[in-house]
């Protein structure tokens, strides 16, 4: 059985008969480089662009809240899973919130961060795991960070990274 330092962009498989092998980094797995490269090309096709209000990505699925074609004053949230992006409701109007451009992101560091994740949070065994790309409020002027969340039954914690893949701050598990 891997734990979740041998794989981290993926949740400890808790099924004997699950493959011992790695997990491959293809465009399945959305919490690896390619699986984002994927994710923000069909984005980017389907939706218009790049640029979204917030995105939360686990790996295999993923809400985004973009920007409508038709009328980029307004948002829409998406859901993304195999490969297909859905409209799933009205966001709203964008009221001066920012956008978030993923081209902008260094997806080349989700691993490390995963493997940091793993190690730096407290949370031993987690159960669940994911992203969030977001503008960071606690600034006078919002920046884009990335959220790589881990979480169990009882706790939870998180890293903020900046746009470079680097840790800014850590929120640990208490």
């Amino acid at each position: 059985m891997r734990t979740p330092s041998e794989d981290s962009s993926e949740v400890e498989r808790t099924d004997p008969e699950s493959p011992r092998d790695s997990t491959p980094a293809t465009p399945g797995n959305l919490h690896t480089p390619a699986g984002m490269r994927a994710l923000i090309t069909k984005i980017k096709n389907e939706l218009g662009g790049t640029k979204v209000v917030r995105m939360t990505v686990y790996p295999t699925y993923a809400s985004i809240e973009a920007p409508t074609k038709a009328n980029k004053a307004v948002y829409d949230t998406y859901f993304y899973r195999d490969g297909e992006i859905t409209r799933s409701s009205a966001g709203g109007k964008m009221s001066g919130k920012p956008f978030v451009d993923l081209q902008k992101y260094n997806w080349d560091a989700l691993p490390a961060l995963f493997k940091k994740a793993n190690k730096d949070l407290g949370v031993a065994k987690p159960t669940s795991r994911y992203l969030i790309v977001d503008p960071d409020y606690a600034f006078a002027t919002p920046r884009q960070v990335l959220l790589v969340y881990a979480s169990d039954e009882y706790s939870s914690g998180y890293l903020v990274a900046n746009l470079q893949g680097k840790v800014v701050k850590t929120y640990a598990s208490d």
